[in-house]
C-alpha cells in the first residue's frame, strides 16, 4: 500500500525540507497543467496521480481528462465520483443550500451507469468509483445507499475508492455507525482509500471539511484496513498548515508499516 497526499503549498514546503516521506501527490483539475509540470521538474522521483472527481460528458472533458492523465503518468486508475445525482441538484444544494424536487432515482442511476460504461471504453486505465456523502439527511438518499453503490459497481465492473469521510457522513445521516455502513459496501473492490477530517455543523450534521484527522478517523482507518487491501492510501487535507500536515503523515506512515 502506497501513501499519497493532495497537492498543497504546505506539502511542497515539507518536501523541500525533506521533512516528510510520501509515495505520490494526488492532483485535481483545479490545478493548472503548468503547475504540475513545474513540480514534476522539481521532484522528478515522485509519482503524480490524477483524481478527476466528478465525471462529465462530451469531447472537451475527455480531452481535458487525457491531458491531465498524461501529466500524471503514474495514475493507476481513473477515479471518479459515484454521483448519479445530476450536477444541477448537487450544485444547488452545495452552493445555495437549495433542495430541489426530483430527480427520479431510477432514471438518474441508469444514466450514470451508462456514462460510466461509456467512459470505460474511452480510457485505457481501470475506472474506480468514489462513494459520496449524504447531501441532505432525508433527501437524495439514493446516491449514498449501499444497495445502489453495490448495484452500480456490479453493473459497471469497477473498483471502489472508499472515502472514509464520506462514509462517516452517510452513516451519521442514517443514524448508524460508520462500521455498519462501511460493512454494507463492496469492500472487496477497494482499490484506494481517501482520508479527511470531518466536523459537525451548527445543524448537527457532519461535513467533509478536510480538517486534520482526529483519533476516531485513525481508529476507523485501522478497522477498515483489517477488511480491505487498497493499493493507495490518500490523505486529503485542504489546509496550509505544514505542522498539522506533517503530524498526520507521520501517523499514517506508522499505519502503513504495520498493515
Amino acid at each position: 500500500m502506497k501513501l499519497s497526499v493532495n497537492y498543497s503549498e504546505a506539502l511542497i514546503t515539507l518536501l523541500r525540507a525533506s521533512a516528510v516521506e510520501i509515495d505520490a501527490i494526488e492532483w485535481v483539475d483545479k490545478l493548472e497543467l503548468g503547475l504540475i509540470a513545474q513540480r514534476r521538474a522539481e521532484f522528478p522521483g515522485l509519482a503524480f496521480h490524477f483524481h478527476p472527481g466528478r465525471m462529465q460528458t462530451g469531447k472537451n472533458w475527455r480531452s481535458h481528462l487525457l491531458d491531465y492523465l498524461q501529466a500524471c503518468p503514474e495514475s493507476p486508475f481513473v477515479s471518479i465520483h459515484m454521483a448519479p445525482l445530476p450536477a444541477l441538484w448537487t450544485n444547488a444544494r452545495i452552493n445555495r443550500g437549495w433542495v430541489l424536487p426530483g430527480p427520479i432515482p431510477a432514471l438518474a442511476i441508469w444514466r450514470f451507469i451508462q456514462s460510466v460504461n461509456s467512459l470505460k471504453q474511452q480510457v485505457e486505465l481501470p475506472v474506480i468509483l468514489e462513494n459520496m456523502p449524504s447531501l441532505h439527511p432525508k433527501r437524495y438518499r439514493f446516491e449514498s445507499e449501499p444497495a445502489v453503490i453495490n448495484r452500480v459497481m456490479e453493473e459497471t465492473q469497477t473498483g471502489l475508492l472508499l472515502d472514509l469521510a464520506h462514509a462517516r457522513i452517510a452513516a451519521h445521516a442514517r443514524g448508524i455507525s460508520s462500521q455498519e455502513y462501511i460493512t454494507a459496501l463492496p469492500l472487496e473492490r477497494t482499490q484506494q482509500i481517501h482520508l479527511a477530517g470531518v466536523r459537525e455543523g451548527s445543524d448537527g450534521q457532519l461535513y467533509d471539511t478536510h480538517e486534520p484527522l482526529m483519533e476516531e478517523d485513525y481508529q476507523l482507518l485501522e478497522w477498515t484496513l483489517e477488511r480491505t487491501n487498497p493499493q493507495l492510501l490518500t490523505l486529503e487535507y485542504f489546509r496550509e498548515d505544514p505542522q498539522a500536515l506533517s503530524s498526520q503523515l507521520s501517523c499514517l506512515q506508522s499505519y502503513r508499516s504495520v498493515m
